[in-house]
């Protein structure tokens, strides 16, 4: 076993008090440049912000954010309403001019109203409107010409009811 030697001892021991005295003085360093910015940073002056003028309304809505002017969003748009299909009442089977009635051949299950007026329909034009009366045989409706020239072989559909019809409760 070999003598130890307290020179190589020592030497450690003098490394640290070496490392700590230079962490000392880092640190030392580092603050007072941080306490120098922060000095500097506060005498600075400061810009007061410039008035604005009062816009209207509208251009105000339309006001952004400068910093984030850069970033875009899509506008979101409505889904497009959705189509109802027609509910065909019947069509026209004969028409009597001389008074002013027209007997309609039931296509539904679906009852009529009474009192309603109902639209004829021929190549995507209306062509005039029927009200319809109580008088029925299936499948057989009856309907005065309330206005129009309808012929046999139109469609007639009811477009929005009015009048509630007493087998159906009211419309809430």
């Amino acid at each position: 076993m070999p003598i130890p030697d307290f020179q190589n001892l020592q030497y450690p021991m003098l490394r640290k008090k070496l490392s700590m005295t230079f962490l000392l003085k880092v640190s030392v360093f580092f603050t007072s440049l941080l306490l120098a910015l922060a000095i500097a940073g506060c005498a600075t002056p400061k810009k007061e912000p410039t008035r604005v003028k009062p816009k209207p309304e509208a251009a105000a809505k339309k006001t952004q954010i400068p910093s984030l002017s850069w970033l875009k969003f899509p506008k979101k748009t409505p889904p497009p309403p959705l189509a109802t299909p027609i509910d065909w009442t019947g069509v026209i089977r004969l028409v009597n001019e001389d008074e002013r009635f027209v007997l309609i051949q039931a296509q539904g299950g679906r009852g009529v109203i009474a009192g309603e007026k109902y639209l004829c329909i021929r190549d995507a034009a209306e062509t005039g409107v029927l009200r319809m009366t109580a008088l029925r045989n299936p499948p057989f409706l009856i309907a005065d010409i309330f206005s129009g020239d309808p012929l046999a072989g139109d469609k007639v559909y009811l477009p929005s009811p009015t009048v509630v019809a007493p087998s159906q409760p009211p419309p809430p």
